[in-house]
């Protein structure tokens, strides 16, 4: 797949239409991206959590950088240059990589907890989701699966390595599932909630006709919504609980 960015205005290509402008463009556009691409290439993981390495590297795939300085450059130059030169431009992208980085800590430590619960999907479950995973993305590109298929013969993959690349990922997704399931398993609403909740929410339940549908009609409703939220609530506070009590060393 890939991204469609906007012409620039008509100005704009006038402007670049002059002799030797090119050649400065594409020279910059080089320069930015060694300018994002360097850091990537720094010796060392980016951060160790519970003894596990981050590498450099998969933060900077994970970030996206070159892609997203690429894309603003090709419409915002001299924003793009501002990113990249000036001690505010670089303070952005330093909290763009902190925020990434922290995603990834976080993952790192729910697929650790995972293996130490020894979860795992079973081989029918996950291959249904492969299954399901290349379906959608055929559908997504409107290619059926020949052509799907040849698009990954012009790409030198096989449809085999395309499942097994997409089944590295989706073997985590469900991992990650199952953990939920897990740790918020406990999680259960009373009647009271129930009611509570109904009573100062019965503007949501009239019909059509102006008439307020009953507790017993709405019920399960309510409790789906309020387990919802509760088990939401109970996982963010595991996972705060995981992310205090884990031994974690940033390098970045």
């Amino acid at each position: 797949m890939s991204i469609v960015v906007g012409q620039p205005p008509e100005e704009h290509n006038r402007q670049f239409a002059v002799p030797g402008v090119r050649v400065v463009r594409t020279a910059v556009v080089v320069l930015l991206v060694l300018l994002v691409a360097l850091p990537a290439l720094a010796e060392g993981p980016v951060a160790v959590v519970n003894g596990e390495e981050i590498s450099r590297e998969t933060l900077y795939q994970v970030t996206n950088w070159s892609n997203i300085m690429f894309t603003i450059y090709r419409q915002f130059p001299r924003f793009a240059q501002a990113l990249l030169t000036t001690e505010e431009g670089k303070a952005v992208q330093r909290r763009y990589e902190e925020d990434m980085l922290e995603r990834l800590i976080l993952h790192t430590l729910k697929l650790q907890e995972a293996r130490k619960r020894a979860l795992t999907p079973a081989e029918e479950q996950l291959q249904a989701e492969v299954d399901r995973i290349v379906a959608d993305i055929a559908d997504r590109n409107q290619l059926t699966p020949a052509q799907l298929l040849e698009v990954l013969t012009q790409q030198g993959r096989t449809l085999e390595e395309f499942r097994q690349e997409i089944s590295v990922w989706a073997r985590e997704e469900l991992l990650l599932a199952a953990l939920y399931d897990e740790v918020t398993g406990h999680v259960a609403v009373d009647e009271t909630d129930i009611a509570g909740y109904y009573e100062d929410h019965e503007d949501l339940y009239y019909d059509a006709e102006g008439n307020l549908r009953p507790l017993q009609e709405v019920r399960e409703e309510i409790e789906r919504a309020l387990l919802d939220v509760k088990r939401r609530e109970a996982w963010q506070a595991w996972l705060e609980q995981l992310r205090e009590e884990a031994e974690v060393t940033i390098n970045l």
